[in-house]
């Protein structure tokens, strides 16, 4: 494109703060399709969240909640063994990690989760995986309460046990709570199958607030012939039941998936391939051999629901250097986009493990075990907020105000389709597209220019509104009764000149006379001004002057 200098300029200028992409895309039909709200991340808030001061050399799989006094617990993986850290500064700064389960006899005891009661009291499901074989140490989950905000944890519970050996283990254990205040406890178990590589969700219930679990593991989901894993539940807001993201390697290596059930349906039956309650969580497929494992599903307040999980899109396909993703879902756990990236690590680091908190005032926590910020891998924090305005991608902006509204309209992606037009109250908050055709406020067809739609303005005259715009790198007026559009010509033609000319901006002088400045591509990018009929039909011929040439 050769654009003018000041064209150029404006393409730095245009991007207002946070913005990243259109609010709205063109699909294959020409029509309108709105962008999903999407993350902002805070990079003043990146803090390591795990300690060192015991010498650690692995911290990770962390999981996080907010308390209902706000203040954060967060419980994670120590060499082996189980902690918590508490935050009253919303994560400013961290206490020294408080032991909740050692390591002993052989057994490491690893992937915690942490879930806060309806009474206040805290639970603590983790995984007992044996780091010495033998038939006495089996892979297991077990549960601990505290009742007094994490400080001290008791009552440990074997809530399941599988085999001893890595191949017919359990693992990843995460609840919740219903309404009627029965916990289910979700897993991921191979146990069933000593001689396939399968695996499936399996859940336990307990009605009396964690002392006692139902002795039989109901199977959640399976695929048969694969392995679902890394269950991660959500009682969905509105009544709308329980939605858990999992990791599913039915289409050869493992993308993330959502089942759900409804709390009268209660996983009465397992959810199979076949099941309308099984769907791939994000809108737009990654290629079946990119790995996009380990997913983590939470929901806002507001109801968009949020996804991450630690994918290699992008990177070496090799789970040691997959990094961070999160995407934004709608309110049914589905049609997750918008991705984004928290963490901004190297080529040869990881984010791995990772999860999401969401905070009272829809703060987004993003947690990952990493290696980006020392030879260790530790658990660093980040903050982000949902912008539902995203912000418009548009280059050599103008806006138009009339009867109390604002209208913008540029030069944009679809540049060799026409102008998109986005209305706002307060210059603050702005529509999707909302041009009279589909988005568009003139569209290719309507008058002159095949190609390169740029740099409109919009203004009215004797009751009629005007757009002057670039096409095919000539000026072109077309008319309108709404700024909305469309705008057209009668006549598809440009203005008279011998040479290519563009970025035309109409003036009216004092006396009513309308002059047009303009750049012409010639010898350099200069600027031209050149009086107009009174009808704005064409420049006045021999009135062109030279206003601005760079040296």
């Amino acid at each position: 494109m050769n654009k003018s200098i000041f064209g150029r300029l404006s393409l730095l200028l245009i991007f207002f703060a946070g913005c990243s992409k259109n609010l709205a895309d063109k699909t294959p039909d020409g029509t309108i399709k709105e962008v999903s709200p999407e993350i902002v991340w805070d990079y003043s808030t990146l803090k390591k969240v795990s300690s060192s001061a015991a010498g650690e050399k692995y911290c990770g799989y962390a999981r996080m909640v907010q308390l209902a006094d706000r203040s954060l617990i967060t419980v994670y993986e120590a060499d082996g063994n189980v902690v918590c850290t508490k935050s009253t500064d919303l994560g400013i700064s961290w206490n020294a990690p408080i032991l909740v389960a050692a390591r002993s006899n052989g057994i490491n005891k690893t992937v915690p989760d942490i879930l806060e009661l309806q009474d206040h009291s805290l639970l603590a499901c983790y995984n007992d995986r044996p780091y010495e074989v033998s038939p006495d140490r089996k892979f297991a989950i077990k549960t601990k309460k505290s009742e007094d905000g994490g400080l001290t944890w008791k009552e440990e519970q074997n809530v399941y046990e599988a085999g001893f050996e890595f191949k017919n283990g359990c693992w990843e254990p995460s609840a919740i709570q219903l309404p009627s205040g029965e916990i289910q406890l979700f897993f991921a178990n191979e146990a069933n199958y000593t001689n396939s590589d399968e695996q499936n969700i399996s859940m336990v219930r307990s009605a009396d607030k964690g002392s006692t679990w139902t002795k039989k593991a109901e199977i959640v989901s399976f695929r048969k012939g694969f392995r679902d894993g890394m269950p991660v539940p959500v009682l969905m807001k509105n009544g709308k039941g329980i939605a858990i993201s999992i990791e599913d390697n039915g289409f050869e290596n493992f993308k993330p998936y959502i089942i759900k059930n409804s709390l009268s349906e209660n996983w009465q039956e397992t959810v199979s391939s076949l099941s309308g309650n099984r769907s791939y969580a994000l809108k737009e497929k990654i290629a079946d051999g990119i790995y996009a494992g380990a997913p983590f599903l939470r929901q806002l307040n507001t109801g968009e629901t949020i996804l991450s999980y630690q994918s290699t899109e992008g990177r070496t396909n090799n789970i040691d250097f997959a990094n961070m993703v999160v995407a934004v879902g709608d309110s049914d756990a589905k049609n997750f986009t918008s991705k984004s990236t928290p963490f901004k690590i190297s080529s040869n680091k990881h984010a791995l493990w990772n999860s999401l908190a969401v905070l009272d005032d829809n703060t987004i926590v993003a947690l990952a075990s990493t290696n980006a910020y020392s030879n260790n891998t530790e658990v660093w924090m980040i903050k982000g907020k949902l912008n539902h305005h995203p912000g418009i991608a548009l280059a050599d902006p103008t806006i138009f105000l009339d009867k109390g509204k604002y209208y913008l309209y540029g030069t944009s992606s679809g540049a060799d389709s026409g102008f998109l037009v986005y209305q706002s109250p307060d210059l603050k908050n702005w529509s999707k597209p909302t041009g009279k055709t589909n988005g568009y406020a003139l569209i290719k067809g309507d008058a002159f220019g095949k190609q390169g739609f740029w740099a409109p303005q919009v203004f009215k005259y004797k009751s009629n509104y005007y757009m002057s715009y670039t096409a095919d790198e000539h000026i072109a007026i077309a008319k309108s009764n709404s700024p909305l559009g469309p705008f057209k010509q009668k006549i598809p033609k440009s203005l008279s000149g011998q040479t290519k000319q563009i970025d035309p901006f109409i003036f009216f002088d004092t006396d009513g006379k309308p002059y047009v400045y303009y750049v012409k591509l010639k010898e350099g990018n200069r600027i031209f001004v050149s009086e107009m009929k009174t009808d704005l039909s064409d420049l006045i011929a021999g009135t062109a002057k030279e206003c601005i040439a760079a040296s």
